[in-house]
């Protein structure tokens, strides 16, 4: 087995079995950086299947990928989800109340700066910066809004799609996102990162049909974007959890979302995952046997299935030697 037959058969719905084979290849190679690139990720996978031991594997995904690393400390891949992997662990034990958290974050952000060093253009590096420095006080990480500033004048001034996402996480709660890509999609207007964040500004201020709208002409100038249909559907379930009133309709315009989104053939984790929404709605909505028959689904397909309420990050998905562009805010539901 290689490390590309092992990532397709977790594409596939068999992490366990890719799980098992590339534990036989760094038995055979223990300076296998690939494999060990690769393990992390599987883990981390079959972590999200089961969050409540995800907490307890932290460790051991930090050691593969820190093997990786270690074994080829000149490669982007394995630097960037090194980075990204920190940041995660870092936001696990915020969310846990667990101690940690302050040296977590400091790991992480010591490799994105050395991912900069690597390649300074690597902007989705700094952004994940820019939100670390931006980050709660409950990261332990003191004031760095200096830096975080810092970072965000000089992506403004690279890339103004960048620099936008960059002001963005910088903005209060109380600013005024909306007028930020608006303003940017006057000078780009059929681009899809920036109808996909004017849309989702709309969202955040339930504002629905200016963002779906927006959000469907990011769908259509790039159609690779299908992980929008998931963010529409799990924008009406939030709603119908806060908005008793609507919820029948929210539930149904969920609905139709992961239909629609189940209608484009995605891999097998992200079907799983989908159809693992599904059950969630329909629990919701009362129909709890028909919520255990695609929960049942979801498991036939994909064991280890991602239960979190966030769409399962394509960081993980990208295949093992692609250098990956993923970027998501960590402190947003969307």
């Amino acid at each position: 087995m290689s490390v590309t037959d092992a990532f397709e058969l977790r594409m596939n719905g068999m992490a366990d079995s890719a799980k098992a084979g590339l534990e036989m290849l760094i038995a055979d190679d223990s300076t296998n950086a690939a494999a060990w690139f690769e393990l992390a990720r599987t883990k981390h996978y079959m972590g999200l299947g089961n969050p409540r031991s995800l907490y307890e594997s932290l460790g051991d995904i930090e050691h593969a990928i820190e093997k990786a690393v270690a074994d080829d400390p000149e490669n982007l891949i394995y630097a960037f989800y090194k980075g990204y992997f920190g940041y995660f662990n870092t936001y696990a034990l915020v969310m846990a109340q667990q101690p940690g958290a302050a040296g977590k974050a400091k790991e992480a952000i010591s490799t994105f700066e050395h991912v900069l060093e690597l390649k300074p253009d690597y902007h989705e590096a700094t952004l994940y910066l820019i939100e670390m420095f931006s980050a709660p006080e409950q990261m332990g990480l003191g004031d760095n809004s200096a830096k975080a500033e810092s970072l965000v004048v000089q992506l403004e001034e690279l890339d103004p799609v960048f620099g936008a996402k960059a002001r963005d996480i910088r903005m209060p709660p109380e600013g005024d996102r909306i007028a930020l890509w608006s303003e940017l999609l006057s000078q780009n207007p059929d681009n899809p990162e920036v109808l996909e964040q004017l849309g989702k500004a709309y969202l955040y201020k339930d504002n629905l049909e200016p963002g779906k709208n927006h959000i469907e002409k990011a769908l259509e100038a790039d159609p690779e974007r299908k992980y929008l249909i998931l963010d529409l559907a799990r924008y009406h379930l939030m709603n119908a959890r806060s908005n008793p009133a609507s919820k029948a309709e929210a539930l149904e315009l969920a609905r139709d979302n992961i239909s629609r989104y189940l209608a484009t053939e995605p891999i097998a984790p992200l079907k799983a995952y989908a159809l693992g929404l599904s059950s969630i709605l329909e629990s919701w909505g009362g129909s709890k046997e028909e919520g255990e028959k695609l929960r049942e689904q979801a498991t036939a397909i994909d064991p280890y299935f991602s239960k979190a309420f966030a769409v399962p990050p394509r960081i993980l998905f990208s295949p093992p030697y692609e250098l990956s562009h993923y970027h998501s805010y960590f402190l947003r539901p969307l």
